[in-house]
């Protein structure tokens, strides 16, 4: 599995990992070690705040209110499929014409499982704002993951075992500002626009043959690395001294 290297932020040296979910048994779940990955296309067509984005599993997207009016199609030549942009600018607005975004059968079938992170400075004691919006749009039933490198490692091991997963990554998503998405833009499952940047995501995501969602069996607990946290209780995370403190539930 390949990992994307964190971007640099501001103020802060590390960083930790959340989830969170809408219901206290999938949050159960979670912690049993029983992880749910959805596809591109139930993300493409959702209609929840938050969880849906018509951009998810896109190759490529155009903007039209380029100055330049780029256009794109897939074109046949031969036995081969290319995709061929040019630019329209000079045209009568009735003959610009092409596609606005292509998105790959492969991509629209890809497994993805979302994360919430929490940026962490160890120097100055700071932890990062929490999105006002994360009770809302994903629910009150969180997890804190402890210890993140053994997390990543029982997912690698278990996607070794899962023999018909494929091209696996696992990183931050990069928000790309209005300015960066004009004209043809390559795209993929690691770019979102900057009107998501509030969740903070770290994605963990794969291919399968099928276009079914999958739950990927670790195999183990997470209990041991993962502990249950509210939304309504995230302020009480906080360091003290050299410790970073969090509630405990009975």
């Amino acid at each position: 599995m390949d990992v994307l290297p964190r971007p640099e932020v501001k103020e802060y040296n590390g960083y930790m990992l959340m989830k969170f979910t809408s219901k206290e048994e999938y949050r159960q779940d979670f912690l049993n070690g029983e992880l749910f990955f959805n596809t591109s296309d139930y993300f493409s067509m959702c209609d929840d705040v938050g969880r849906g984005d018509a951009d998810e599993g896109k190759t490529f997207i155009v903007n039209p209110e380029n100055s330049n009016y780029i256009s794109a199609n897939l074109e046949k030549y031969g036995d081969k499929y290319y995709i061929v942009t040019r630019d329209n600018s000079d045209n009568p607005e009735e003959y610009k014409v092409g596609i606005l975004s292509y998105s790959s059968s492969e991509n629209r079938n890809r497994k993805v499982m979302s994360l919430y992170t929490v940026y962490l400075d160890f120097k100055g004691k700071k932890i990062s704002d929490f999105s006002s919006k994360i009770k809302e749009e994903f629910g009150n039933f969180g997890i804190l993951i402890l210890d993140r490198r053994e997390f990543f490692q029982r997912i690698i091991e278990a996607l070794r075992e899962n023999k018909s997963a494929k091209d696996a990554y696992m990183g931050f998503v990069e928000y790309l500002p209005e300015d960066k998405q004009q004209g043809l833009v390559n795209w993929n499952p690691f770019r979102k626009r900057d009107c998501f940047s509030y969740q903070n995501e770290f994605r963990i995501t794969f291919i399968t043959e099928d276009d079914r969602p999958l739950r990927l069996n670790l195999g183990c607990s997470l209990r041991d690395i993962a502990v249950p946290i509210d939304t309504d209780d995230l302020h009480e995370i906080y360091f003290e001294g050299e410790d970073l403190l969090y509630p405990l539930y009975p």
